[in-house]
């Protein structure tokens, strides 16, 4: 999840395609448009806005919802409202498999963590340089009455291990503030009026036409959804084609399927690419692997397919033994040959590797394709 502040706050609405990447001080980004470019200044925490100053946030996610309530608590008078088609925090409540992992606490800087974004680096160093990284989403969760921890790989949990933490505590300051969550809705249009501000083509579920909506700000905040990406071209962004990212490997191997379900909590995968213009490290990960009906899952397969997400099909190498040296291995599979001499090869196989007794079968019987290939 992210709960880093959102980058795209617009102000004004004079359109060009040239856009700035500048950020200034603390608190949340605004952008501004002048004749030129886009520029971005800092919501000042003394700044007074009135209850006639409207913000608009497009997503009910994690980064819309975690926005609303910075501006809000940067802004005290300013009237903000979430638009979210569906439910509000919904994709919070099944990240980290129902546990919702907050950020990374290994990312001690923003500096650090821009570096562990395989696209858009520069541009997210440029957004949150000083102004708000992990650190401080940790202590905000923190100051909020969230107990959390860091575990092995960096990934910070509720001590509850509950999703539900987050989401009450991201609720409850939400409601406090008087942030409004309106759901049901979804903005479609967004264009520059001659006041300078944003009007807003707003569908409901319920009416066939939309409600127009006059904003001094918008946040557009809606993840991977294509909603923003229209609304960012028609205010004049121009945006890089998306790729996708953190999605599941389909192996085309029919025999895993016999797999399907068993998780193995620690592997090294490797994709594999030849004519690479440089060594990307992250072309190896290491952890848990789960093996589904048509590939792999799993927390390392999630990280490579971010980093190699334009390398639709490559070779996969999987190590599932990371922790024993190849000739540990062959010596233990050798003795084991030795002792288990007048056994049946599927029904011996070698627990010291933690593998269970399917992947076993699944092993000797590639190794038996294999032998007739040949």
């Amino acid at each position: 999840m992210s709960f880093t502040l959102a980058r795209f706050v617009l102000l004004h609405s004079r359109v060009c395609s040239e856009a700035a990447t500048t950020t200034k001080n603390n608190g949340g980004l605004i952008s501004t448009l002048n004749k030129r470019k886009f520029t971005s200044t800092a919501i000042p925490r003394a700044q007074n806005k009135t209850s006639e100053e409207l913000l608009v946030v497009v997503g009910g996610g994690a980064a819309g919802v975690y926005g609303a309530i910075r501006a809000k608590t940067l802004a005290p008078n300013l009237n903000v409202v979430v638009i979210e088609k569906g439910k509000p925090l919904s994709k919070v409540k099944i990240s980290g498999g129902g546990r919702c992992n907050v950020t990374n606490g290994r990312c001690v800087d923003n500096k650090m963590l821009a570096e562990n974004y395989p696209r858009g680096h520069k541009e997210l160093r440029g957004a949150f340089f000083n102004v708000h990284g992990p650190v401080d989403t940790m202590s905000w969760f923190s100051e909020h009455g969230v107990r959390l921890k860091i575990e092995d790989d960096g990934r910070v949990f509720p001590v509850s291990n509950s999703s539900s933490t987050i989401i009450d505590c991201l609720m409850s300051e939400s409601t406090r503030l008087g942030v409004s969550l309106q759901t049901g809705k979804a903005v479609i249009t967004a264009s520059p009026t001659a006041g300078g501000k944003f009007l807003l083509g707003i569908e409901k579920r319920t009416f066939s036409s939309p409600e127009y909506v006059e904003a001094d700000y918008l946040l557009i905040a809606s993840g991977n959804s294509k909603q923003g990406y229209s609304l960012a071209s028609q205010l004049g962004h121009s945006i890089v084609d998306p790729v996708p990212s953190l999605f599941t490997f389909k192996i085309e191997d029919p025999r895993l399927a016999d797999l399907s379900g068993i998780t193995f909590p620690k592997v090294k995968a490797t994709l594999k690419i030849e004519n690479a213009r440089r060594n990307i490290p992250q072309l190896t990960q290491v952890g848990p692997v789960l093996v589904t009906h048509w590939g792999f899952s799993g927390p390392a397969i999630l990280r490579l397919s971010a980093w190699g997400a334009c390398v639709l099909s490559r070779t996969l190498i999987v190590d599932f033994t990371p922790d024993v040296h190849i000739e540990h291995l062959k010596s233990i599979l050798t003795q084991h040959k030795n002792w288990f001499a007048k056994q049946k090869l599927s029904n011996s196989y070698p627990s010291e590797f933690g593998l269970v007794k399917r992947f076993w079968i699944y092993i000797l019987g590639r190794q038996v394709l294999f032998l007739f290939q040949a």
